[in-house]
């Protein structure tokens, strides 16, 4: 598949898990020329993979070239004039729509984006004329700063020609509470000229069906704030939760490789479990500045990970301080300072804001305090219970550290050491329970059966040649594991509508190598069947001749064997195959 928007996650195979997420917003899509879907809002902190999640939808969706045509748009964090944003979201719209029809990606990257008229001239040339009423409706709006003219014709746009061509659009605009808060009806973008209702406009586009919008926001409370004054009912919510531990280990292991930063299966473990999947987590100690970084010890692990929370430098740290400071700007501080550590310390439970006002000692009326914690919810660094009168903690094992290892100290006698030392105690713990859990083969051999493979062939498979040739029947005479441009898995089930996954994916850089298609099995006893290889060989095809591989072997790992049938088939069909425990060492 070729990604035509260029995603800011970088190479695309650093996308990682989010299956469910993926499969449910591209059913989501394909249900859009059904005219069954709710515009939804997408919902996490930042950098927790919502942005990578709908460049991919768009990408997909593009390749796709089905009846669904993708728009996608970032609301910016800066001050802009509105006529500036409308001739700007107007005009991605018209680039995107063009290259989608034409199928040409240059305008999705357009040189020059602020010329109408050239517009109108590449939509002549491209035989789209039916673009230009439209066009020419919204330059003579530009023209005369008809400004709530202008915005109600480009907000609508997507939606009047879905309708109008019988085409169905999906709208995605991602940072969607920005539109509230930085954009301005004065050109000199005054404070007294926000437009803090202009996100209320889509109070009834965002009910149709040929053209329905997909919304996310980084700032959790703001967004769902917003949309529930502004848009009651026009929006479903979709919380965007951490990873699984698999897709976590998974992250681990990838971003290991591509960054070559050396993990082991132990340390990998540690990490998943104590990030608790967060993809921000992960990508911040995978990828973390800190100079004597070691992620192969638990003593390693740690001074990172107090690298990260405590440094001014750490990625954490200064993530988490956004909010943070965003919160501080509206509030007390010393009050919320001390709210916050409360919740952070009972964060395994509900807390009444009859229990902070006794237990802190604050001296201000039930509605005062009701306003303070309504600006930390919407700031994102505590969380509303069931009720209106009840709170909690951020459920997250690193907040609590940041914002203690930056405030405590200020209200209470505390040594900032005690954060590295429950962090070292914690990595020990998991250390443990790694260790109680080796004794399970999913947990040790099995479970990372797959990662182990895939490190093996990218970075030791061509210096132990010999001694995996000789642990691996049914190799071709002339067979030598090689330098590979690729190894990782290969999913081609969201591109392409059809449940098609394949374990190994290692592409030969040379012609004349062979690359590997394989597939791994990690169960404890059941051995490989005939029909799973049957399975397996359809796929086998099926990548085959997607990516136009000529040197080219099947290959199946299966640590508990094979049947007496499937042994016989894979020597007879030519697959290679191997039970043996050095491809997992």
């Amino acid at each position: 598949m070729e990604y035509v928007l260029k995603e800011r996650i970088g190479k695309p195979e650093l996308f990682t898990g989010r299956k469910e997420e993926l499969a449910f917003f591209l059913q989501w899509i394909d249900d859009i020329k059904e005219e069954k879907s709710q515009s939804t809002a997408l919902l996490a902190r930042r950098k927790m993979g919502k942005t990578a999640l709908m460049e991919r939808l768009f990408n997909i969706t593009f390749h796709n070239n089905g009846r669904i045509i993708p728009f996608y748009y970032e609301v910016q964090e800066i001050k802009v004039w509105v006529v500036d944003f409308c001739k700007d979201f107007f005009l991605t719209f018209i680039y995107q729509y063009m290259a989608f029809k034409t199928r040409k990606k240059e305008y999705l990257d357009p040189v020059e984006k602020s010329d109408l008229e050239n517009v109108i001239q590449l939509v002549e040339k491209e035989g789209l004329t039916y673009l230009l009423e439209l066009i020419r409706s919204v330059k003579h709006a530009l023209e005369h700063e008809s400004i709530d003219t202008l915005w109600l014709m480009v907000r609508n746009a997507p939606r009047t020609l879905a309708a109008r061509r019988g085409e169905f659009i999906v709208q995605m605009i991602d940072e969607f509470q920005f539109l509230n808060a930085m954009i301005y009806r004065d050109k000199n973008v005054s404070n007294d000229s926000k437009m803090e209702d202009l996100a209320g406009g889509y109070l009834s586009t965002a009910e149709s069906k040929v053209a329905p919008l997909l919304v996310s926001g980084s700032w959790v409370g703001w967004l769902m704030h917003e949309l529930n004054i502004m848009l009651p009912s026009r929006f479903k919510f979709k919380f965007f939760r951490s990873m699984s531990e698999e897709e976590a280990v998974e992250m681990v292991f990838k971003y290991s490789g591509f960054f070559n930063v050396p993990v082991t299966e132990e340390t990998a473990y540690l990490i998943a479990r104590m990030t608790e999947g967060s993809p921000f987590y992960i990508s911040s100690i995978l990828r973390s500045n800190y100079r004597e970084k070691n992620l192969t010890t638990v003593n390693g692990l740690t001074a990172t990970l107090e690298y990260e929370i405590f440094s001014d430098e750490g990625t954490i740290k200064s993530t988490w301080m956004e909010y943070v400071n965003a919160a501080f700007r509206e509030v007390n501080q010393i009050n919320a300072k001390n709210i916050v550590l409360y919740l952070c310390q009972h964060r395994d439970r509900l807390v009444t804001r009859k229990e902070l006002r006794d237990q802190l000692s604050l001296d201000m009326t039930d509605g005062e305090l009701e306003k303070k914690m309504t600006a930390l919810i919407r700031a994102d660094i505590i969380n509303k219970g069931q009720s209106s009168v009840e709170y909690q903690g951020v459920q997250d094992n690193i907040f609590d550290k940041v914002f203690r290892g930056v405030y405590e100290k200020e209200i209470r006698d505390f040594d900032a050491k005690v954060i590295g030392q429950e962090i070292h105690a914690a990595f020990e713990t998991l250390k443990t329970q790694y260790h109680q859990l080796q004794g399970k083969l999913n947990y040790q051999k099995g479970y990372f059966a797959e990662f182990l493979i895939l490190n093996l062939l990218k970075y030791r498979a061509r210096k132990l040649n010999e001694r995996l040739k000789s642990v691996t029947r049914n190799l071709p005479a002339d067979f030598n594991f090689c330098a590979y441009g690729w190894v990782w898995r290969y999913d081609g089930s969201m591109e392409h509508g059809q449940n098609f996954n394949v374990d190994i994916f290692a592409r030969a850089k040379s012609a004349t190598d062979y690359s590997i298609i394989g597939e791994v099995k990690n169960r404890e006893s059941k051995k490989f069947s005939q029909e799973e290889v049957i399975a397996f060989m359809d796929k086998f095809d099926h990548l085959k001749e997607r990516e136009n591989l000529e040197q080219v072997i099947p290959f199946i790992f299966s640590l508990p064997g094979f049947t007496e049938e499937a042994e016989t088939y894979c020597r007879k069909t030519g697959i290679a195959c191997s039970e043996d425990v050095s491809w997992l060492e």
